[in-house]
């Protein structure tokens, strides 16, 4: 699947009633031995498929324009934290990685996310646009920003450090799916505008993620590496389907899903 082909797809998933999308197993390797894109290219294929991004509930209300404007709220508050954390979890990764190609490679990721991203130079950190996006809701920067996460969200944002801290493995999820975010950024960008009226430079945070190529240039390329023989496809791949069993992603959405109904933090 293309981009423009996972934008349509998308917006089909997103239009059923919020939690009818079905969500399968994840697919099981090809038998045959393929050239390294085509393998990487089935292999994002079936990551954007099984996407929390695309099959949670929390997604589809957020593209269908069903949370009020308190719940956003709550999400940016929420959220903040996690932002910056990643940020961290990139550095970690990147200062643990055991060749120089990588540590180039998500030394870019984190100036991108730190600095400004490498469209061009039109925007800023990361988390200075979620501020940004939460100041055009209506909470202020001091909240924002000095907001402590659930403690269920907490946990989770720590693991996300703990399990970087000491390892050089490489988070074949995370690489993989920094090249199917950008089709969910932007649908959720232009579903924000639509739901809340809000000014487009407001939502700079998802038109920066939106654009960014970094998934489909240098993060491919490091997995290319590493798909070049049958026993590391295998690998790459049994790698992903067992990153997708510890799906932090998919009890984050849900716990956070859960604290913006409830309307308590």
């Amino acid at each position: 699947m293309n981009y423009e082909e996972m934008l349509e797809y998308a917006r089909k998933s997103y239009s059923q009633p919020a939690g009818k999308a079905v969500r399968e197993p994840f697919p099981q390797k090809p038998k045959e031995v393929l050239p390294p894109g085509e393998f990487l290219d089935r292999l994002i294929e079936a990551a954007f498929r099984n996407s929390p991004n695309l099959l949670h509930p929390f997604a589809s209300r957020l593209v269908n324009g069903k949370w009020e404007k308190p719940q956003l709220q709550e999400w940016v508050r929420q959220d903040y934290q996690r932002i910056v954390l990643i940020i961290r979890r990139h550095a970690l990764i990147a200062g643990n990685s055991p060749d120089y190609e990588t540590i180039w490679g998500l030394l870019a990721r984190v100036k991108a996310e730190a600095d400004i991203d490498p469209v061009g130079g039109n925007f800023f950190a990361l988390p200075t646009l979620w501020i940004k996006f939460g100041i055009a809701l209506g909470v202020s920067r001091e909240e924002i920003a000095g907001c402590q996460p659930h403690t269920l969200l907490g946990l989770l944002y720590e693991a996300l450090l703990t399990e970087v801290r000491f390892s050089s493995a490489l988070p074949v999820r995370e690489v993989v799916e920094a090249s199917i975010d950008p089709v969910f950024y932007r649908l959720w960008g232009e579903a924000l505008e639509r739901s809340c009226q809000l000014p487009h430079d407001s939502l700079d945070y998802f038109w920066a993620r939106a654009a960014d190529h970094w998934g489909q240039d240098t993060g491919r390329s490091i997995l290319l590496r590493g798909a070049e023989s049958a026993e590391a496809q295998e690998v790459l791949w049994s790698e992903y389907q067992k990153q997708m069993k510890v799906d932090r992603e998919w009890h984050r959405l849900t716990i956070l899903q859960r604290l913006m109904d409830s309307g308590t933090a």
